[in-house]
């Protein structure tokens, strides 16, 4: 395991939905944990659109985080890294070598 290259602090939240007189509204954020991670890649590719002639950004990180958390990953939750908040689409563990997971991520707009 790299842990002398895990420097960025990361962590998993979820929204917990809720009613207020039977009406659906933003849920309360619910942090789960806290990790230490490896951003070994972070492809910000421009994608322009032929309708408006506008090119516009997509971030999507790679995180390299260890194997054995406290709490499992789970692919509904979303990543705070560096102010901005990223969607998980793809959890790949090392069942292998049981090092590190690999997830990769994509900004929320």
């Amino acid at each position: 395991m790299r842990t002398n290259r895990m420097t960025e602090r990361i962590t998993f939240v979820s929204y917990e939905p809720k009613k207020v007189n039977g009406v659906p509204v933003d849920g309360e954020t619910i942090e789960h944990m806290t990790v230490w991670a490896e951003v070994p890649k972070v492809p910000i590719r421009e994608a322009n659109d032929p309708q408006m002639k506008l090119g516009t950004r997509k971030d999507s990180p790679t995180f390299l985080v260890r194997f054995l958390t406290t709490e499992e990953i789970q692919p509904t939750w979303r990543i705070q890294w560096r102010g901005n908040e990223y969607q998980i689409t793809g959890l790949d563990p090392d069942y292998d070598r049981r090092d590190l997971t690999t997830i990769t991520a994509k900004a929320v707009s």
